[in-house]
């Protein structure tokens, strides 16, 4: 049994005890067909913790940013909102289950950046604006710096909308470091995806994918100027989803985006998920590493990426930094022991 059905039985065994009885009823739908390892629908909100659903969910809503397989629904004044998805292995919900206490808490915040190896000496808002917290979720740059869009063609980018059409960070939080420069890291978060073999060059509707993000590779001050890869050998997830994610860190780093002088990537996964941390699922990289980390290090170095472990780095030390501590015992009993 893979890392993913295992954390389904473990989460359905902790159903009754972390949820409640109105949203395990009946069975909730993903993608259009109902799964008992999905909360009911109309409950799926309770896949984040109750001490701050309601303004993680207002978070979403005033940025208009989509909930990866969540709902729309129209409230009692007419107001369409978002709701999560209800599929318990939901990993969007996780990341946010795990961020959402750091976004007003900027010296617990630093105290887990330091923990992860960052020489970070204050947490800094994410923008220029005391409206948005210490950490943003959805993150997609300023400016459309990719030129992304559907069918290849550029959306403006007052008309762009976080986590749609373009790369997205999952987070993203910004601090000045002990040595005075300011850094920007882009998170992307994993739970228990895994993914196949398979190039994905081409889109479902046939556009060429390279047309866009080819020209940012070879610029000359691309992260990938000496990569020790073919530019096609990189359209394969989960390398796609990084090769974007540093392609916009490059370009945030050089626009001086929130006055950053160093923009990174840091990847986060569960160790235990090992259909992820060892599935090199394009054949020209398979001589690179024993692992997704090790060959991307190879690739990109180590300037500008790290990578850490949910389960063993991550999750002891956002527990220990807590800042609330029913969160904390929370966190600890739904993901804790994915082993």
């Amino acid at each position: 049994m893979g890392f993913r059905d295992r954390e389904k039985q473990r989460q359905l065994h902790l159903a009754r005890e972390l949820f409640s009885a109105e949203a395990l009823t009946v069975h909730g739908t993903y993608s259009g067909r109902p799964y008992p390892f999905c909360l009911a629908d109309a409950y799926s909100g309770e896949n984040l913790w109750t001490g701050f659903r309601a303004d993680a969910l207002s978070y979403f809503d005033q940025r208009a940013i989509d909930w990866h397989g969540g709902f729309k629904r129209r409230g009692l004044d007419g107001e369409e909102r978002r709701f999560p998805s209800g599929h318990l292995c939901d990993s969007q919900s996780f990341c946010v289950n795990v961020w959402w206490p750091f976004t007003a808490a900027p010296q617990q915040l630093a105290a887990v950046l330091s923990g992860l190896g960052y020489p970070v000496a204050e947490v800094l808002p994410v923008v220029l604006d005391p409206s948005e917290p210490y950490v943003a979720f959805e993150w997609i740059g300023r400016r459309n710096y990719l030129g992304e869009g559907p069918g290849g063609r550029p959306i403006p980018d007052e008309r762009r909308t976080r986590g749609k059409n373009a790369t997205s960070a999952d987070a993203a939080v910004r601090c000045r470091r002990q040595d005075g420069r300011i850094q920007i890291l882009l998170i992307e978060w994993k739970y228990t995806e895994f993914y196949a073999a398979k190039n994905i060059r081409f889109s479902g509707s046939g556009t060429d994918r390279s047309a866009t993000y080819v020209p940012h590779l070879r610029r000359a001050d691309s992260p990938f100027a000496s990569s020790p890869v073919g530019d096609e050998d990189l359209f394969f997830d989960p390398f796609d989803q990084l090769m974007r994610l540093q392609l916009l860190a490059a370009a945030m780093e050089r626009e001086r985006e929130m006055d950053a002088d160093i923009v990174g990537v840091l990847h986060l996964a569960p160790r235990t998920n090992r259909e992820l941390i060892e599935g090199i699922t394009s054949p020209q990289l398979v001589p690179l590493g024993a692992n997704i980390h090790d060959v991307w290090r190879r690739i990109v170095g180590e300037t500008r990426f790290a990578a850490r472990y949910v389960d063993a780095d991550v999750l002891p030390l956002v527990v220990r930094e807590a800042p609330d501590p029913a969160w904390a015992v929370w966190l600890q009993r739904r993901y804790g022991d994915m082993e």
